[in-house]
């Protein structure tokens, strides 16, 4: 494997499947594909979104006894903002970028906060809250230009 960033390959790993747990699956389910993305299936009990990569963002019945053993997942990183469950990114790399789909947001209907005055570790964010009050902040991308 090489270590010098000249690597061309995709990656070798990918994030596969992330669980939330919501009160509203159809919902849900409606909310994550109106922010982009993709719509992969509704099933007795659960849904499939996916996200760019093939990550499989997995919504289930909170209080269904046959996904109790299945804990929810937290992929976040900012310790300011208590109910983040998750994080994601645009494709765009410019604070332009993200305006660009805070707008798009806005016009379907939603309230994401005003873009913050300093960027986190290079990207640029705002935040949200899903149907279920979970926490969202979208990020600008740091990838590089190999494919992902």
């Amino acid at each position: 494997m090489n270590t010098h960033g000249t690597e061309t390959r995709l990656p070798a790993l990918a994030l596969g499947h992330f669980v939330m747990k919501v009160r509203d699956i159809d919902a849900s389910y409606d909310f994550y594909t109106e922010l982009g993305l993709r719509a992969f299936g509704a099933f007795p009990g659960m849904a499939i979104v996916e996200m760019r990569g093939g990550t499989h963002l997995l919504l289930f019945r909170k209080g269904d006894d046959s996904t109790d053993t299945l804990l929810p997942g937290q992929v976040g990183q900012r310790p300011d903002f208590a109910s983040e469950k998750i994080d994601l990114m645009i494709a765009g790399q410019t604070k332009a970028d993200l305006e660009s789909y805070r707008a798009s947001l806005i016009v379907k209907g939603y309230s994401p906060s005003p873009i913050a005055n300093e960027a986190l570790y290079g990207h640029h964010y705002f935040s949200m809250q899903d149907p279920d009050g979970h926490g969202i902040t979208v990020y600008t991308s740091h990838c590089s230009d190999k494919p992902v």
